[in-house]
């Protein structure tokens, strides 16, 4: 498989392990083996193994340099994996925004991922990575890019690490499709719900706030906070003006984050307040997924 192929992922449809199969989830793509799952922001890392049964093992969080970090724990990574396969989040150098009116003839999703130009139109930004959602009831769609340089200098990082990578995503993408997966559920002649979701994926923020059926605005910011959840309540505060009378907070992170679940009840009092964030939760969707 090509190295571009690999570094083109930002979902998890993209990573052929058979060059006619875009399907294969990670379990698939590594069956009974071990292999490691690697979450990198600006000033962290964690890492935890994968057992052959899928399930996850213990691992580590680290703060600094990621780099550095990277050949701090890379033997630790070798030795929990059969390989030294990993699936890596990247959690900083991204943007997750709300487009209208974006191609969806068939197979523009997948083009996007070879020739986003021809998808994308003015949207286009040269040296960016692309992956989509769209809204099933409107002209909207949720866009994800990030930087290529990025993906490129941690390939490096791992390969001088000698590990290697089976897999990109935006950790904060997958969580917010999860989240939208879990939620809209209503069938047809249901009135759908509206909900206001937060998104908590080591120091990042994304927040989408939709109306009924409509998906009304985002707000994504990496690198948000660190010790303190402060300056994330802060980033989402303007929105306890605009979420809906009636809508539920959903709050989903990559770990259990009780801190957020406070700070939330305490910045949207009148809401139901959702939380399914569960241990482990980026982990366990990027090997089932």
């Amino acid at each position: 498989m090509n190295v571009r192929d690999i570094l083109s992922v930002l979902n998890f449809s993209a990573f052929r392990p058979e060059e006619d199969d875009s399907t294969a989830v990670w379990r698939r793509r590594f069956p009974r083996h071990r292999s490691a799952i690697v979450s990198i922001g600006r000033g962290a890392l964690s890492w935890r193994g994968i057992l052959r049964n899928g399930q996850t093992a213990d691992g580590e969080f680290l703060r600094g340099d990621p780099k550095e970090l990277l050949g701090q724990v890379a033997q630790h990574v070798k030795d929990a994996t059969d390989d030294g396969w990993c699936a890596v989040s990247l959690n900083t150098r991204y943007v997750i925004s709300l487009e209208t009116n974006l191609s969806r003839r068939p197979g523009s999703e997948e083009l996007l991922k070879m020739n986003p130009r021809s998808v994308l139109g003015a949207r286009y930004e040269r040296g960016k990575r692309y992956a989509v959602t769209h809204s099933p009831e409107t002209n909207s769609s949720i866009l994800v890019a990030c930087d290529e340089e990025q993906i490129r200098k941690h390939e490096t990082m791992f390969r001088e690490a000698g590990l290697k990578v089976g897999r990109y995503c935006c950790g904060a993408y997958i969580l917010l499709r999860h989240a939208l997966s879990q939620t809209n559920t209503t069938k047809g002649g249901e009135k759908p719900g509206s909900f206001f979701y937060v998104i908590c994926s080591q120091g990042s923020v994304c927040a989408l706030l939709q109306d009924e059926d409509r998906w009304m605005e985002v707000r994504s910011r990496t690198d948000v906070y660190d010790e303190s959840i402060e300056p994330a309540l802060e980033l989402l505060a303007p929105f306890n003006q605009k979420v809906p009378a009636g809508a539920e907070i959903v709050l989903v992170c990559d770990s259990i984050f009780p801190e957020m679940v406070e700070g939330l009840g305490r910045l949207f009092p009148s809401h139901k307040l959702t939380d399914l964030t569960t241990p482990d939760l980026l982990s366990n969707l990027m090997v089932q997924n």
